[in-house]
């Protein structure tokens, strides 16, 4: 499944964590997906009917895993996974 990983020069763990946070609480509200953070692990995952996606922040990048069941159309896979980069590509713009 999709791996997205975003590098962010000189800022840590925290910094990165916080404005991802912020992203995906936006994201998965619009979307109707159930969303859990994890502040002390700088993690985060959602899920809804078999969708899953899990992010990892640490110092100066973040790592998101997507999952998708084998019956999603291929345009949405591409159409979530596409929203979210364009996202983090703005993350501390």
């Amino acid at each position: 499944m999709p791996q997205i990983k975003r590098e962010y020069p000189g800022k840590n763990a925290q910094q990165i964590f916080e404005k991802v946070d912020q992203v995906m609480e936006r994201l998965t509200a619009k979307m109707g997906l159930k969303y859990e953070r994890n502040p002390d692990g700088k993690t985060g995952k959602v899920s809804k009917m078999g969708i899953s996606g899990l992010y990892v922040a640490g110092d100066g990048h973040v790592v998101i895993d997507l999952h998708f069941p084998m019956l999603v159309p291929g345009s949405m896979k591409k159409q979530v996974q596409e929203d979210i980069e364009r996202r983090l590509d703005g993350l501390f713009a």
